[in-house]
């Protein structure tokens, strides 16, 4: 089932992007490229690197736990730790 992922970051760095993905599989992939490249590219200190990954990291447990009951029975799946927040919604 297509979900469209809609994803934001708060605090040191902002931003915000959205795309439709395959599955959940394909969710946390962009989630783990996204999160890499901000890491690498947004000139954030150490702590606020380490506290997105570490964020990064516990939502893709979440996601890779909770996202299928819920999508499943057409229902959206939200959830914000630390600085970002994930919204998976079923598109079809």
């Amino acid at each position: 089932m297509a979900l469209r992922m809609q994803w934001s970051i708060e605090g040191t760095f902002s931003g915000a992007a959205g795309q439709t993905v395959r599955d959940v599989q394909e969710a946390v992939q962009w989630l783990d490229g996204s999160v890499t490249r901000i890491q690498e590219r947004a000139n954030l200190t150490p702590f606020a690197s380490e506290q997105l990954g570490e964020s990064a990291r516990l939502m893709r447990v979440r996601m890779l736990d909770e996202v299928d009951s819920a999508t499943s029975r057409g229902k959206q799946w939200s959830a914000t730790i630390g600085p970002l927040s994930m919204t998976l919604t079923p598109t079809g």
